[in-house]
């Protein structure tokens, strides 16, 4: 505490601490409706608003003074700025009048305990969810090995497989004995992907090798006859993307299977694109069919539900515990799947992940957390493998840390996931940087693991690191600068 002269402490500094305060809390509920009845979306306004402005100085005083900086309250914010002025009144023998908070430290925790079922009752903070690979029959009761290791949850990836696959899928998981582990089936959506030639009639489609520096034509959903023209181009390879010429102009970055294989837009030619590959591999980047193909300069107007996915869930609303959306760009994605499962009569019964992995629902999020507010069984997906194509690489530790907390101050459980301990999973041994990925993923209420020979010695791993870090681990304090996605 600032002192004067004499070495008296200086109440003046406290007072205009306190005055400071006073100013937050109003900012707090500005233009929030004090009726408003779900305390979830009252507190997610509260942070909003304490998000447009930066309060890093007095974050700093505060702590200075021994007092709370609100660091890690964003599921609480107006409790915690309440018991700091109430402390502040005491040290400066005020009488000050401040009505309780609405949500209150334990009301707030419990709410998102009770929001973190969505993903399993056990008691572990963190649940690990484990994409079922297509060769699970090849392996004697896959899903009841990796339940007894820690495994709360399966995902089913339907854009593989078929319907009947899924299906058995799902009986398996449920024939496991002892355990009750979630079903978590992933809509395919609109994801844009590579449609190769294939090599034969009824044959595998072509895997291309592609070099830097060389040029390949990207054609709207034909897969087309190599015979044709290429255009001085080494390959074609078709997109099931329509009118790309439209969407895309000259200079633009496209990116294939999360990146491996980096291009740039040389030309365009009616809808078709001619791209150069950037990627430098002296050994050739190889381009298979069915991966994704990321344009992130483009905005690209596509619902989230596809007329596949509304196809297909009539089956899966079966068997399913939560159904994920993939690229949610807006709540109407959220409200769309919703109006399906009434007409199923699955409203409700059945969770909702909505999967934030391009800007648009990144710039969204706050309209779609609101929508998966209304609805009440609900989960954010943080799927950082096209998140990081769209936003930016470098972007990616500060956004992920963002969509965190924002999802915190909503009381709404997040997954985790894409590479999640990859070379683990693939190869058995970790490498340095993805343990310490672990440790972020610990923040999290899931952290899924995708496929990989490995895994049942990667959950070993993931729970030993998991138990560790309950122990030891308390989140470091934020600083609360003004957002630059959510003003």
């Amino acid at each position: 505490m600032k002192k004067n002269s004499e070495g008296v402490e200086d109440k003046e500094f406290l007072l205009e601490l306190l005055e400071r305060l006073l100013g937050l809390r109003n900012t707090l509920w500005s233009d929030i409706d004090p009726k408003l009845p779900n305390d979830s979306l009252l507190n997610m306004k509260q942070y909003l608003n304490l998000r447009k402005h930066d309060y890093a100085l007095l974050q700093d005083d505060l702590t200075r003074e021994g007092l709370s900086s609100f660091g890690r309250s964003q599921s609480h914010i107006e409790a915690s700025v309440v018991v700091t002025l109430r402390m502040l009144s005491l040290a400066l023998d005020k009488t000050l009048a401040i009505d309780s908070p609405r949500l209150s430290y334990e009301k707030s925790h419990a709410i998102m305990q009770n929001n973190a079922k969505i993903f399993g009752t056990s008691s572990d903070k963190t649940k690990i969810m484990i994409t079922a690979p297509s060769d699970y029959n090849e392996h004697e009761d896959w899903f009841g090995t990796l339940c007894s290791q820690g495994v709360h949850l399966f995902r089913i990836n339907t854009a593989h497989d078929s319907v009947a696959v899924w299906a058995d899928m799902a009986k398996r998981i449920k024939e496991v004995q002892n355990a009750s582990p979630k079903i978590y089936v992933d809509l395919a959506g609109p994801k844009i992907r590579t449609s190769l030639v294939k090599e034969a009639e009824g044959g595998k489609p072509k895997k291309l090798k592609v070099f830097h520096g060389e040029k390949i034509l990207i054609r709207s959903f034909a897969s087309a006859s190599l015979k044709e023209n290429r255009m001085g181009c080494s390959a074609i390879v078709g997109c099931t993307l329509e009118k790309m010429g439209s969407l895309t102009k000259v200079g633009d970055p496209v990116y294939i299977d999360d990146g491996k294989v980096q291009l740039r837009v040389e030309e365009i030619i009616d809808e078709d694109i001619v791209c150069s590959v950037i990627t430098k591999n002296d050994k050739g980047s190889k381009i298979k069919n069915e991966k994704g193909i990321n344009f992130p300069n483009s905005e690209l107007a596509l619902a989230a539900i596809s007329e596949r996915d509304k196809e297909v869930l009539p089956a899966i609303c079966e068997y399913a515990d939560i159904i994920g959306i993939s690229f949610v760009q807006s709540a109407a994605d959220i409200y769309d799947l919703i109006g399906e499962l009434e007409k199923l009569g699955k409203k409700k019964l059945i969770g909702i992940v909505a999967k934030i992995e391009t800007k648009k629902g990144v710039q969204n999020l706050p309209y779609i957390l609101e929508a998966l507010l209304e609805y009440g069984n609900a989960g954010i997906m943080i799927a950082r493998g096209d998140l990081a194509i769209e936003i930016g690489f470098e972007n990616l530790a500060y956004m992920q840390e963002e969509i965190l907390d924002l999802c915190a101050s909503a009381h709404m459980p997040v997954i985790l996931a894409t590479q999640v301990l990859e070379s683990k999973m693939k190869t058995n041994i970790p490498s340095r940087s993805e343990i310490s990925d672990v440790i972020f993923a610990h923040k999290a209420e899931c952290v899924m693991l995708n496929k990989g020979a490995y895994a049942l010695e990667t959950v070993k791993i993931l729970k030993t690191i998991f138990r560790q870090m309950d122990l030891i681990f308390r989140k470091n304090k934020l600083l609360y600068k003004a957002s630059c996605e959510w003003k």
